[in-house]
């Protein structure tokens, strides 16, 4: 038990070490807001099922004369935990982005794919708002780590119908133009062998939550959540970073990743970080890891500029 409390702690701050956080005895982290930049809390996106979704944006404050490039953060936490409060890309808008971190359904609230289908609501709100916001609508990347990795890849990759919802802003295209995927499981087609609480014959807890069945039960239902077997061409670009020492979510997860993005012809960069774990720090008396956190900050910052500022 304590090893999955430590597990699911790692899931839902994997990417927090790119801005200063304080936390509070009860509820998420809050990050630091960097100068020059204004947040809003808790902004209506939409819905998911029968209740009301929000978004907290982080901007310039001093916004550009020219529409903004935006990245949209998806938390991590296992699919079952973790908050839109915790915006790990805040640091983004003192770079001249439009940020917003979206709220989704957790799994003990609605299992597979009301996640998908929520993001891709924050995408749909984003975009049907973006003249209100100051956004160009062509321009909007996402990012997120772990359970979030694994939503960011979703929405790069899952372009059906069946993935939309019906939350709001109906036919506004929900693509995005470049992902970041932080340490995200993408294969589920052989279940959740590796991805840490699995064992012979059992799924990890993680995973049985969010799909809602064993996977020998439903295979077909955990198959649908995989972003490796919907990468095509015409994917966005993707920068996936993942620690070779990762026993939370196993580094072949990432692997299979690139090689589907790479079979697609989509273009694809791949930070391994040597001795890195599931948040990218090397584990307790082990040598650092490389990259260290502020070269993959820059690497951040460089892909995304690259795509959404050309």
């Amino acid at each position: 038990m304590k090893s999955f409390r430590l597990a699911l702690a790692f899931l839902m701050s994997a990417a927090f070490c790119f801005a200063a956080e304080t936390r509070s005895p009860a509820g998420p982290p809050k990050f630091q807001v960097p100068s020059g930049v204004e947040v809003i809390h808790d902004v209506e996106i939409g819905k998911g099922g029968d209740r009301v979704l929000h978004a907290e944006i982080a901007r310039p404050k001093d916004p550009p004369a020219t529409p903004m490039p935006a990245v949209l953060w998806i938390h991590g936490g296992g699919w079952s935990g973790g908050s839109h409060k915790g915006n790990g890309a805040i640091w983004l808008a003192a770079k001249g982005y439009f940020t917003a971190s979206i709220e989704y359904r957790l799994s003990g609230e609605a299992t597979w794919p009301a996640q998908i289908q929520d993001c891709k609501l924050g995408v749909r709100w984003l975009r049907a708002n973006a003249a209100k916001y100051n956004v160009d609508p062509n321009r909007i990347g996402c990012w997120g780590s772990s359970a979030g990795g694994h939503l960011v890849a979703c929405l790069g990759t899952m372009n059906k119908p069946e993935f939309e919802g019906r939350g709001g802003c109906e036919g506004v295209s929900s693509r995005v133009q470049a992902v970041v995927d932080f340490c995200g499981p993408a294969d589920f087609t052989a279940g959740s062998a590796g991805i840490q609480g699995a064992k012979e014959g059992n799924d990890a807890k993680a995973s049985l939550g969010l799909f809602g069945a064993p996977f020998k039960e439903k295979p077909e239902l955990w198959k649908n959540g995989s972003p490796v077997i919907y990468a095509a061409a015409g994917d966005p670009p993707f920068l996936i970073v993942h620690g070779d020492a990762d026993t939370t979510v196993p580094f072949a997860q990432s692997e299979h990743l690139e090689a589907a993005l790479k079979k697609a012809g989509v273009p694809v960069e791949f930070i391994r970080v040597k001795g890195g774990g599931h948040g990218m720090r090397a584990p307790k008396d082990a040598p650092p890891a490389e990259p260290d956190q502020q070269a993959i900050r820059d690497a951040v910052i460089a892909f995304f500029d690259k795509q959404l500022k050309k």
